[in-house]
């Protein structure tokens, strides 16, 4: 029978949800575009069926069946389980692998998703997880079973001989080892969200040890907490006490004292703290120029892996391949939401990023003339304008490399101080800053510090007291508070802003620094400080010193000589409004997301033994310490993005 329905649109977590209710505000029908998902009251079907918009896109329409655990080999004998998803209806196939460590029965819906739109699907156990055999080394086996895997897909009886991957994170990682050695059936990758080369982001950035990032993860491996739907075993991993364990020296016992044992890859991974022999079959970043595959690259601002979209894409570059790369205002996800936080990035962030995924495979894998070869490659998402901007390439055309210099009267020393940032070049008699920095009271990160009285909280305790307005209020004063309290912390600021500034793309600083160590840390943050008060971090990098030169051969200081220091601050996206600062804050540590440089020289993740390090900054027209931010200098019109939906 006929019904009188109401249309609302609910935004709730930073998502829009379309609600349909009757005349009695019973909910017949929810969707949530971003998620591709929807929910329909039994008897109301008919609300659910869609117009097809796109007639050049896969629709599904297929049939399909499941054969579980499928051993497929290796070719050292091992052999990895593989649950097969087959679209009836389809002779051959193209085939979409999916590569994970977290449990294959996880990715269901991923394989049900592509199988009804014609695609075989292949999900995969890596090697020593779950129901695969071998044992479990995080990165090393991923290079070989990856192509290994694509290989066997490629010639099996159903397939077209064309193979693709997708997937996020660590699902996205494997793609890059895989594609690394070139495998011939291998078409395209779609790798979400997925980092670098192990030496540039977890488990080390640049030479120092992620060690709440690492230890967290080995405790999600160890427990197999992804592969638990109930959320119990994840809610155990997010109990710990990570704040007072992060505290104990030496670094390496960590895992005994998490794990309740020693753990092969964490003691591994921290021995082998240079990028030597045991690192080769992780890497991956110098084969990527020779890519001849068209890779589509998602991530987003505030992506705890997002240097890896900005590296991987930069290494892909230099040989020429085909290369699309969507950047949103997200996290550590592969699908779109519009708020962080209490932040609300407005509607134009929420994109359709499955459709795109799948519009890429229609084309690469089936041959579909569907036109997302001939719309712009690079879409990237400007925070504060909330606006997308639009190019082939990456950084973008329309910016220009700028340098802000660091500048002070000698007392840059916490936000109290007089540092400065400025477009112009320093003085030759600019005065340097100094501080002394001290591992028996390791800087913090001012973003995560923790108190002496919340040592014993969990991850989980810290989100619960966060929901309270009060502590939410004393969250976001922690930033300004932490850093007006150290002296430790340099910071360096712009004169308020008269007109907006917008800057998208790769950001990279110049330090000319000393230290009285033979070996020491470099960190930077570039913040947004708003008209309120409010500091808020955007990009943060550092440098481990003996790697200055060379991350495969460490090279300890001279005390007291000064050196020239390039340190890698990720990216952003974002315009800042008429009425706030640019701060750059400069420190040597940022406890507990990182381990402390004991200083010494020695093996810092396996000492105890520290020293104090007085530390120089220089920042006069001879040694023009500054960061370069990629100003943007053309807006594009935001009217096409068709790849994403958006209208």
């Amino acid at each position: 029978r006929d019904h009188s329905l109401r249309r609302y649109t609910m935004s709730v977590v930073g998502l829009d949800v379309l609600l349909q209710v009757d005349d009695k505000d019973r909910l017949l029908y929810a969707e949530v575009p971003s998620q591709s998902a929807y929910y329909v009251r039994d008897g109301f079907e008919a609300l659910a069926v869609k117009t097809v918009d796109d007639p050049l896109l896969s629709a599904p329409n297929h049939d399909f069946e499941v054969e579980t655990n499928v051993m497929v080999p290796m070719r050292d004998g091992v052999s990895l389980a593989t649950d097969l998803y087959r679209p009836h209806g389809v002779e051959k196939a193209p085939v979409i692998l999916i590569r994970t460590p977290y449990g294959k029965t996880m990715q269901e819906l991923d394989g049900r998703y592509y199988a009804r739109r014609g695609y075989a699907v292949a999900v995969q156990d890596c090697r020593g997880r779950f129901d695969s055999e071998g044992v479990w080394k995080p990165f090393m086996h991923e290079a070989n079973d990856g192509y290994d895997s694509i290989e066997y897909l490629g010639v099996q009886p159903w397939s077209n001989g064309k193979v693709g991957m997708i997937g996020a994170s660590y699902v996205g990682w494997v793609q890059l080892w895989a594609a690394r050695d070139k495998p011939p059936h291998l078409v395209t990758i779609i790798p979400n969200v997925a980092p670098p080369e192990p030496f540039y982001n977890i488990p080390y950035e640049y030479g120092s040890f992620f060690l709440l990032g690492a230890i967290w993860w080995a405790n999600v491996l160890e427990s197999e907490a992804t592969a638990d739907a109930s959320g119990v075993a994840m809610q155990a991993v997010n109990q710990a006490k990570y704040a007072r364990l992060l505290q104990h020296l030496p670094v390496i016992e960590l895992d005994e004292l998490l794990l309740g044992k020693q753990n092969v890859y964490w003691r591994e991974w921290i021995e082998h703290s240079s990028l030597d022999e045991y690192w080769a079959p992780a890497s991956f970043q110098a084969a990527l120029g020779g890519l001849e595959i068209p890779v589509f690259h998602q991530s987003g601002w505030f992506d705890g892996d997002g240097i890896g979209s900005k590296l991987n894409y930069a290494s892909i570059a230099k040989g020429g391949a085909l290369q699309k790369l969507v950047l949103g205002p997200w996290g550590h996800q592969d699908k779109a939401t519009r708020q962080l936080g209490d932040q609300d990035f407005g509607p134009e962030a929420i994109v359709d990023l499955p459709r795109a995924y799948l519009r890429w495979f229609d084309h690469f894998l089936k041959g579909v003339d569907n036109g997302i070869e001939r719309e712009p490659l690079v879409s990237v998402f400007v925070m504060g304008s909330n606006h997308w901007e639009y190019a082939e390439r990456y950084p973008l055309p329309q910016t220009t490399m700028t340098k802000l210099y660091l500048d002070s009267g000698g007392q840059a020393n916490s936000a109290q101080g007089n540092g400065v940032l400025t477009w112009t070049l320093p003085a030759s008699d600019s005065q340097a800053d100094q501080y002394t920095y001290d591992p028996a009271d390791p800087t913090p990160n001012p973003g995560y510090y923790v108190r002496p009285e919340d040592l014993d909280e969990s991850l989980d305790d810290v989100k619960r007291r966060l929901v309270l307005d009060e502590e939410k209020a004393k969250a976001k004063a922690q930033h300004a508070k932490v850093s007006a309290e150290r002296r430790d912390i340099l910071v360096y600021e712009t004169e308020t802003l008269e007109q907006p500034l917008a800057f998208v793309g790769p950001i990279e600083a110049v330090l000319y620094a000393s230290s009285s160590a033979l070996d020491t840390d470099w960190v930077m943050r570039l913040c947004e400080l708003s008209a309120d008060g409010e500091v808020k971090a955007l990009v943060e990098g550092r440098l481990r010193a003996r790697f200055r030169n060379s991350m495969s051969a460490p090279e300890l200081l001279e005390p007291g000589k000064v050196y020239e220091y390039h340190l890698d601050l990720w990216q952003t996206g974002i315009e800042l409004p008429a009425g706030s600062k640019l701060r750059v804050e400069v420190a040597s540590a940022s406890v507990p997301i990182f381990s402390r440089n004991l200083n010494t020289g020695g093996h810092t993740e396996m000492e105890t033994d520290y020293v104090p390090a007085v530390q120089t900054i220089y920042h006069d027209a001879e040694r023009p310490s500054h960061v370069v931010l990629p100003i943007l200098t053309l807006k594009t019109a935001s009217s096409v993005h068709l790849e994403l939906g958006v209208p």
